[in-house]
């Protein structure tokens, strides 16, 4: 005879309205509405665009990453030191996860790719007429009619705003050199880099590291005694990829790189996004729109003689100090001293953010030399970098090796990770652990305070007791 087996049904549980399911936790909480709410209104407009909170988050850090390539004779003191709003940006996702906005933001880019293509052939055209007299000239002091040999021609420039990440050192700098010191570097897989940095003659993190802060960028090469040297150049770079092609481009978090980087992390999608959504049938024109607004801007800033200066207010300048002081001193003594290169950065990138955002709004006009950041635009900088950190410290979680693993590591299971968020909290608020602490009990494993930070900063709300 089979023995029946009993199930157990809790009191008050009904079997025909059964309780939804727990909602994923987050690794990471969405940008609030404020921040798009809040942007200047040209960026806002795009941004609002995108329906998917995700896929307007994507958007913006592209965005943001283009525009910082978009912005000559714009400049700032910062620690002592000029500095430009050059941002290096990286979308990290699995594969399908959906990269589609960050596309998008590159066409913010290209009505000023067709200026500068447009400048190249022009250009090209008188760089052959001057050849044509040179050749003249030459022919006539060869006959003796000249008492001067002619100088000839510089050769035209090829002007661009995008630089192709798959050329060598050598060509790189070339490019940048004939733009005036700037650039722009996007790619969609990261592993173009990767592959081009893994060649010897292609191997120019070096040059990205320098470019970030400006510092001078030289090359020499064997042909014609050729020496290049840019005094002071001016990269911004936007990448996508996966986790898998981020280790592969930086292989530890001790590359200077990581610290330099807006680090920005795709969720997996449960659902199949409508590709008959009517609501982007105006895509195309609308961002050719936006692309023809930031042409007026470049075009504007390029003209100028001297750069336009930006300035953050006393009191901004104030609170800002406080921040990421208190930003610096949490990730040393609660995370790791590896992330001080980070810390410094983080205000840099901070910085850098409220420039772009203070340049895009005065889009229009032409006002004074030196532009005062408005409180709006510093808040949404300080709120934009505050959300990057948390990426940051997921990257530095992936490139550092893990020592020892814990039965609760393994988090995919819903209620399993709330309860492990809610261990955190416990330990954090109630027993006054640090994160590293709480990441020792909970993980097992000191190698988990970031995610522990994380966490804590964006589930656990009450007050530490």
């Amino acid at each position: 005879m089979t023995e029946k087996k009993h199930v157990h049904i809790p009191d008050g549980f009904d079997m025909n309205n059964p309780p939804e399911p727990p909602s994923p936790a987050q690794d990471f909480a969405p940008f609030p509405d404020e921040i798009f709410d809040s942007l200047p209104p040209l960026l806002r407009e795009a941004c609002y665009k995108f329906t998917e909170a995700e896929e307007r988050e994507l958007f913006l850090i592209g965005a943001l990453g283009v525009i910082s390539g978009m912005l000559p004779n714009v400049e700032a003191m910062y620690d002592s030191r000029r500095v430009g709003a050059n941002l290096y940006c990286f979308i990290v996702g699995k594969y399908g996860t959906g990269k589609g906005a960050l596309l998008w933001a590159r066409a913010l880019g290209e009505a000023v790719e067709t200026y500068l293509e447009e400048k190249t052939q022009q250009e090209a055209k008188e760089y052959q007429t001057k050849q044509m007299q040179y050749n003249r000239q030459v022919k006539l002091y060869d006959k003796g009619k000249l008492n001067e040999p002619p100088t000839p021609p510089d050769a035209p420039r090829n002007l661009r705003l995008y630089i192709p990440a798959n050329s060598s050192k050598a060509a790189i700098i070339q490019l940048i050199k004939e733009n005036g010191g700037r650039g722009t570097i996007f790619e969609t897989e990261a592993d173009t880099l990767a592959d081009i940095f893994g060649q010897d003659f292609g191997d120019f993190s070096d040059v990205l590291r320098k470019a970030y802060h400006h510092e001078p960028v030289s090359y020499s090469r064997k042909t014609n005694s050729e020496f290049i040297k840019i005094a002071r150049p001016a990269l911004s770079m936007v990448l996508s990829g996966t986790p898998d092609q981020v280790k592969r481009l930086l292989r530890d978090i001790h590359n200077g790189l990581f610290s330099r980087i807006c680090f920005y992390k795709l969720q997996p999608r449960v659902y199949f996004r409508n590709p008959f959504d009517s609501n982007k049938n105006d895509f195309e024109p609308f961002f050719n729109m936006q692309a023809q607004q930031y042409c007026v801007l470049y075009k504007k800033l390029e003209a100028l003689s001297e750069p336009k200066i930006f300035m953050l207010r006393p009191h901004q300048q104030e609170s800002f100090r406080k921040l990421f002081e208190e930003n610096k001193m949490d990730l040393h003594h609660n995370i790791s001293d590896e992330l001080e290169g980070t810390a410094n950065r983080l205000g840099l990138i901070c910085y850098r953010i409220a420039m772009i955002l203070t340049m895009v709004r005065n889009n229009h006009s032409g006002g004074a030399d030196i532009i005062s950041c408005m409180d709006a635009d510093y808040e949404n900088a300080v709120h934009i970098t505050q959300h990057l950190l948390h990426y940051s410290l997921h990257i530095y979680e992936q490139l550092t090796p893990l020592k020892t693993r814990h039965p609760n590591v393994a988090t995919d299971n819903i209620v399993d990770k709330l309860e492990l968020i809610a261990q955190c909290c416990e330990c954090y608020h109630n027993e006054g652990l640090t994160y590293r602490k709480v990441a020792l009990k909970v993980f097992g494993s000191e190698t988990y305070t970031s995610k522990v930070f994380t966490w804590i900063m964006q589930n656990c709300k009450e007050k530490r007791a």
